[in-house]
């Protein structure tokens, strides 16, 4: 847990330091940007009459047309509003855009593993993860505690049952979870490299897109 807040933080600070503010940071290193651009959150438009997924794609349409080199980006969790194989596609082939195209330094959130598996090695990406520390207990059951700090590589697992325990969803429906998860697990393994992977191959559950001279970096 803690990406979006992450990503908040981050683009936050970069405005701080870009304005001469202090930043809460022991270090940050800086090239200004001319733009900061976030697309996160969830919401439909009921005046507009858009769906939540219209939003979503209009405001990322936005950044496409409007980012720049040395713009920054944050687009936290694109393409949930719709399927998980359109939304994968969606999600890898906006990434694709803004390392390739515009070059931009960019923090790009999904829950979407397959794109991960695409995204190693690929040139101007680099992977990481929210980690989180993992204990079994006398029933065998994960325990699993948030440590809320990035770490490199690509996340190893989902951690939403043990979120839903934390939050008090009943025994009976975390077990029928729990096994469908493993389903969809096996499943996801079983298909590897398919061809949603294919069709969204640049994206990861946290992404920096890495500009050379141009990186932000803030610790």
């Amino acid at each position: 847990g803690g990406k979006s807040t992450l990503m908040r933080t981050a683009c936050l600070a970069a405005v701080l330091a870009q304005v001469g503010c202090d930043v809460p940071a022991e270090a940050c290193e800086l090239t200004p940007a001319d733009r900061v651009f976030v697309r996160m959150g969830a919401n439909d438009s009921l005046v507009g009459g858009e769906s939540t997924f219209m939003v979503e794609l209009s405001e990322a349409s936005a950044v496409l047309r409007r980012a720049t080199k040395s713009s920054l980006v944050a687009l936290d969790e694109l393409g949930r509003g719709t399927s998980t194989a359109d939304g994968a596609a969606i999600a890898g082939a906006v990434l694709q855009y803004l390392a390739e195209r515009s070059s931009c330094r960019t923090l790009f959130s999904t829950h979407y593993h397959m794109l991960s598996t695409s995204n190693e090695g690929a040139s101007g990406v680099a992977l990481g993860h929210m980690s989180a520390a993992i204990e079994t207990d006398e029933n065998g059951d994960e325990q699993v505690t948030f440590l809320y700090t990035l770490a490199p590589g690509a996340c190893p697992k989902s951690y939403g049952v043990n979120v839903a325990r934390l939050a008090g969803l009943p025994e009976s429906v975390l077990a029928v979870a729990k096994q469908a998860s493993r389903r969809f697990e096996a499943a996801r393994g079983r298909t590897g490299k398919g061809a949603a992977i294919a069709a969204a191959r640049n994206a990861s559950r946290v992404v920096r897109t890495e500009g050379g001279a141009d990186a932000t970096a803030i610790r």
